[in-house]
């Protein structure tokens, strides 16, 4: 703020009002309402963070007696994903937390690890109080799909009525009620799309072909095709989620740009497929008779396929959900076929030429396995079960170790390769001995199998037992615990992310309105707390930088912690030393300051004790070719005992600027507690509406702040540029009661004026 002189004459009067810090004048710049002028919610805390209340529950069976852990992104960990926050659950154990997180985040992505080596990623949509149980069952990440489902209520140029249809003129024929008949396409007069929203009984499906004939069953509707029919050009089929469909006479894909694409759990082909196009299951498929994927034939399986008989690939297979063959199972020459989840096939599995890799997959094969030739990889703790396995050539293994068990196999000239334990009931194999297994790659009978994979959803079966590793006995697993060897540490937590950096901005005038450049104070700042098995607070790490100060007043800051005691703490340092110079806080033996009710933790007791100037004025504010750096300002603050995060609280914590070396003048973010050592006899005076029987703090008479948080970096405005002419949607959210534009900080098209934020000079 600048220190300015208002000489008002009223009637013979003169009305002298000092300010503390002093600032060049400037134009106020046109355009957004100036913050004066904001009309202002009630209730508005002037918040770009929300707190939500988390409690994660586990039900695995295989989790008694172990804890898990959970680890909190905001968003998706194989993407990137930033972790927020970590800990423990175990049985009737949840992990129960409260996180502050950006109001404009709309999920949260929750990681489970078990001891056993399970491992699940969930998705949730953000509310107040957020409850989710890990179990066995539930899908995968990659298996959760939202589909946007049409209905009939729009979209529909013909309502099909009568007892046949025929298709034409790139039209949307819709079956809206009950209906019986045949349909024909005329594919060569522009074809179209037959919607069904009701059931349809239909006897003949005619000329499904050209470039623009498509069936979507949809919107609850049934489909029952009684004769075989066939699909060509680039002609599909779409079965919605809420719909079913049965082909009970059979579909001929005959071309390779065909394509059928099921959500449902009740789709059913009645007949033996042999489809050229593609097929995309996402839901329940059922092939009665045998599934040959022909010519040019995709299979992209993400759901169940359930086929009667047996199955033959001569072109590309996927499979991410559950394939079941009750049939024996042909991978035929040019196929190149993937399973990375659940593969069960009743009869015999024959590899023949072409490419058959696994990868975290599970393969059962109630008879024998033959790799007769081609290439057969396993991958990333896949697992293969089968009667008897024949080698005719080789089995490779890649990335973490997989396990193949059989009663007896095989071998003739060929090796098993790389991370693979290969078990045989007797841990022998005809043909050959332990010398064709090379590159790690072991054989052991069953009674000496140790590789273990745990059960789950994909892998029904599992291998082995875990080798729990505790070396701090705090019941945390080595592999899980982020201090294996310290037993009052277990978990790293941070705000507002790791290597992440969060920003309060700070006014100094109060109880006086100031200039609302927002820059007197700018502290980035990162909190790393640490947690223990019991997910209680043991260490608080925060990092602060003073990036800018627009005042010549001297400044200090400090934080409360609400809900502790100043005996609960253990010990604080400060890292650089020296960082209180000017003998007006006093610090106990502990590390907090002296005299006060909660423990308060004060990192410096001016901002020139940490920032080195260049030279010229303010630091970081204004155009004077000069730019200053900051010492990063290291704190460690220890419990005497662990505390619980509910008394904590969640960082910031009660972040506040002192005024002028004045210990009595503290400015603090919107309703937040003044410490014990605050002059109360500034509330209410000058700008200040503070009532502190309400529970009023730190508010203009118009609702306005003095101290605001952004949970990334805050790209501040020049000197004596209100906030509000730099970042124009800062006057919008404010007035909405933070509903718009929760994300008025970012540097998103529209939302900025460059011209009235710093630059760096040089562009440093």
């Amino acid at each position: 703020m600048t220190i300015y002189k208002r000489l008002i004459l009223l009637t013979g009067i003169i009305l002298v009002s000092l300010t503390s810090c002093h600032k060049n004048s400037s134009d106020t710049p046109t355009g957004p309402k100036q913050m004066k002028d904001l009309i202002i919610p009630p209730s508005f805390n002037w918040e770009s963070t929300h707190q939500v209340s988390l409690t994660l529950a586990v039900d695995l069976p295989g989790s008694i007696g172990l804890l898990s852990r959970i680890n909190i992104y905001d968003g998706n960990p194989l993407e990137n994903g930033i972790v927020l926050l970590n800990g423990s659950a175990g049985y009737n154990f949840p992990f129960t937390s409260d996180l502050r997180i950006p109001t404009a985040l709309k999920q949260l992505y929750l990681e489970l690890k078990t001891a056993d080596g399970f491992s699940r990623i969930a998705v949730v949509n953000i509310t107040s109080d957020i409850q989710y149980t890990f179990t066995l069952n539930q899908n995968s990440l990659k298996e959760i799909i939202t589909i946007g489902e049409p209905d009939c209520s729009s979209g529909c140029d013909v309502t099909v009525t009568g007892n046949s249809v025929t298709v034409k003129n790139g039209k949307t024929y819709c079956i809206t009620s009950a209906f019986t008949g045949t349909v024909n396409f005329e594919f060569w007069n522009g074809g179209g799309t037959l919607k069904i929203c009701s059931n349809a009984n239909i006897s003949s499906i005619n000329s499904l072909g050209g470039t623009n004939c498509s069936i979507v069953v949809t919107a609850g509707g049934t489909l029952n095709v009684t004769n075989s029919f066939s699909m060509d050009g680039n002609s599909a089929i779409t079965v919605y989620p809420t719909a079913n469909a049965h082909f009970n006479g059979g579909i001929n894909m005959n071309q390779s740009g065909t394509h059928l694409t099921n959500y449902s759990s009740g789709m059913t082909i009645g007949q033996a497929f042999s489809p050229n196009g593609t097929v995309l299951n996402y839901g329940t498929l059922g092939v009665t008779g045998d599934y040959n994927i022909n010519g040019n034939g995709i299979l992209n399986n993400q759901g169940t396929l359930n086929i009667s008989g047996s199955l033959q690939t001569n072109h590309d297979m996927t499979n991410t959900g559950t394939i079941e063959v009750q049939g024996s199972a042909n991978l035929n020459s040019s196929s190149i076929v993937e399973n990375d989840c659940k593969f069960i096939v009743h009869g015999s599995l024959n590899v023949n030429p072409g490419t058959f890799t696994m990868n975290n997959g599970y393969l059962k094969v109630y008879l024998g396995i033959n790799l007769n030739s081609g290439v057969f990889k396993l991958m990333n703790q896949s697992q293969v079960s089968a009667q008897t396995m024949t080698l005719n050539s080789s089995l490779q293994g890649t990335g973490s170790r997989s396990t193949v068990k059989t009663t007896t196999s095989t071998i003739n000239g060929a090796q098993v390769t790389g991370p693979i334990e290969f078990a045989t009931q007797n841990g022998t194999i005809s043909n050959g001995s332990a010398a064709n297994f090379v590159n790690g790659a072991t054989l052991v009978s069953w009674a000496n199998m140790n590789n273990y994979i745990p059960t789950s959803t994909c892998n029904p079966e599992g291998s082995g037992m875990p080798v729990v590793t505790d070396t701090d006995g705090d019941g945390v697993p080595d592999t899980l615990d982020d201090y294996p060897n310290d037993a009052t540490r277990a978990y790293n937590n941070y705000f507002p992310g790791k290597n992440q950096f969060a920003t309060l901005a700070f006014e100094d005038l109060w109880p006086s309105m100031g200039d609302y450049d927002m820059n007197d104070l700018v502290l980035d700042c990162n909190y790393w707390y640490i947690t223990n098995a019991q997910n209680k607070v043991v260490d608080i790490k925060p990092k602060f930088y003073a990036r800018a100060a627009g005042a010549t007043l001297q400044n200090a800051f400090g934080f409360q912690l609400d809900g502790v005691l100043p005996a609960a703490v253990q010990s604080v340092q400060i890292a650089p030393a020296n960082t209180l110079r000017y003998n007006y806080i006093t610090v106990a033996a502990n590390g907090v300051e002296a005299n006060q009710a909660k423990a308060v933790i004060i990192p410096f007791d001016n901002y020139e004790n940490v920032i080195h100037r260049a030279g010229g004025s303010m630091y970081n504010t204004i155009n004077n070719g000069y730019y200053g750096l900051s010492d990063t300002v290291f704190i460690n603050l220890h419990f005497a005992t662990p505390q619980t995060q509910s008394d904590v609280g969640t960082p910031p914590y009660n972040p506040f600027l002192i005024r002028g070396l004045n210990r009595g003048i503290e400015i603090h973010m919107p309703d937040h507690l003044p410490t014990s050592l605050a002059d109360p006899t500034y509330f209410g005076t000058g700008d200040d509406s503070s009532d502190p029987a309400t529970g009023r703090y730190y508010k203009s008479q118009t609702g306005l702040p003095w101290g605001i948080i952004t949970p990334q970096k805050f790209d501040y405005t020049w000197e004596t540029v209100e906030v509000v002419f730099g970042h124009l949607k800062f006057g919008t959210w404010a007035e909405s009661g933070g509903v718009q534009y929760p994300d008025w900080y970012k540097n998103l098209s529209g939302y900025r004026d460059p011209s009235q934020i710093y630059t760096i000079p040089g562009g440093k």
